[in-house]
C-alpha cells in the first residue's frame, strides 16, 4: 500500500510538471526537428552550435554512442556530425540523410514516439541505404526538445553489410596492400586520422599525446570497438569524436585523447541498461496509472 501511495504520488507530480502542448503544436515541433535534420538543412543549425530546437538542459541518449546532454553537445553530435561527415570525402560507415518516412508516430501532450525510415547517402559509394531510427522526444512548452532517446534498428545488421563495401576503400585510401584482414584495416585506416585531427586541432592546454609517435602508439593499444558501441574505450569512439574538433577543440579533444574524457571510456552494460538518465521519463502523463510504474512482476514489491 505504501509503495502504491508513493507511486501515486510521484506520477502526479510528474503529471503537473509537464505543461501540456496541444497534439497539433506537438507534432509541429517534432515535424520541425525532424525536417532540420536532413541536409542541407543540418549545415544551419550545426553553425549555430547552440540551437535553439533544444532547450538549454536538455538531456539526451544515443543507443550507439553515449549521452550528450546540454544544447551545444545535442546540436553539435546529432547536427554537426552528419554535417561533417558529408563534407569529409573519406569513406565513412556515417552516412549524410537526404529525406526521411515516418512510420510510426504516437503523440500525447508534450510527448512523441516515431519510427522513422532515413535515406542516408554515402558518397564515397554512391550509394543510397536505408537507416531506421527510433526515438522519444519529449517537448517543454517553447517547442524545444527538453529530453530525446535514439536508437538506431538494426544499426549492426546496417553497418555488416556495409563494411564490405567500405573496406576496399579504406585500405585503397591508406595504401594498405600487404592484408585483407577487416579489424587491421578499420586501425590502420582510422588511427592516422584521429592522429593527424590531434596534430591540428589539440594545440597548448588542449594538447592530449606528446607528438603524432605518441598518439598512434598510444591509439594503436586501444581495442578497434565496433559501429554499435561507439561510446567506449575503443579507437572507432574516437573517430567519431574527431568530426567535432573543428567545432570546440577545447571540450573534444579530451574525447580523442587517451582517457577518453568521459565519452569514450568503459561502460558497464547492466549499468548502461538500469541507468536513470532522464529526470521527466517518458511516460506520458495521460498514461500514468499504478500499472505503468510496477516492474515486470507487476506489483508494489517489484525491484525491477
Amino acid at each position: 500500500m505504501r509503495a502504491t501511495t508513493l507511486l501515486l504520488a510521484t506520477a502526479a507530480l510528474f503529471g503537473a510538471n509537464v505543461s501540456a502542448l496541444t497534439r497539433r503544436e506537438t507534432t509541429n515541433a517534432f515535424t520541425n526537428f525532424v525536417d532540420q535534420f536532413l541536409s542541407p538543412n543540418n549545415a544551419k543549425v550545426a553553425a549555430s552550435v547552440n540551437s535553439t530546437l533544444f532547450a538549454e538542459d536538455v538531456t539526451g541518449t544515443v543507443d550507439v554512442s553515449t549521452n550528450f546532454d546540454g544544447r551545444e553537445l545535442s546540436t553539435e553530435y546529432l547536427f554537426g556530425l552528419f554535417v561533417n561527415v558529408g563534407q569529409d570525402e573519406r569513406p565513412s560507415p556515417i552516412g549524410v540523410p537526404l529525406s526521411y518516412n515516418v512510420t510510426s508516430l504516437a503523440v500525447q501532450n508534450n510527448y512523441v514516439f516515431a519510427s522513422i525510415k532515413f535515406d542516408f547517402y554515402y558518397h564515397s559509394l554512391n550509394l543510397h541505404y536505408p537507416v531506421q531510427i527510433d526515438l522519444w522526444l519529449l517537448f517543454n512548452e517553447q517547442k524545444e526538445v527538453q529530453q530525446y532517446d535514439v536508437a538506431f534498428r538494426r544499426w549492426a545488421w546496417a553497418t555488416d553489410n556495409l563494411a564490405p563495401l567500405i573496406l576496399p576503400q579504406m585500405a585503397k585510401y591508406a595504401n594498405i596492400t600487404d592484408t585483407t584482414d577487416p579489424a587491421q584495416i578499420l586501425t590502420r585506416y582510422t588511427a592516422p586520422i584521429i592522429c593527424g585531427a590531434h596534430q591540428l586541432y589539440c594545440k597548448g592546454d588542449n594538447q592530449q599525446y606528446t607528438d603524432y609517435a605518441d598518439c598512434m602508439a598510444q591509439v594503436g593499444k586501444k581495442p578497434l570497438g565496433t559501429f554499435y558501441r561507439m561510446g567506449e574505450d575503443n579507437i572507432l569512439c574516437r573517430s567519431l569524436h574527431v568530426h567535432m574538433l573543428p567545432l570546440r577543440p577545447s571540450v573534444h579533444c579530451p574525447h580523442i585523447g587517451p582517457t577518453g574524457g568521459g565519452m569514450c571510456v568503459s561502460r558497464n552494460y547492466t549499468e548502461v541498461v538500469l541507468a536513470d538518465h532522464f529526470p521527466k521519463g517518458f511516460i506520458a502523463p495521460k498514461c500514468v496509472k499504478p500499472k505503468n510504474l510496477y516492474g515486470p512482476r507487476g506489483n508494489g514489491n517489484s525491484t525491477a
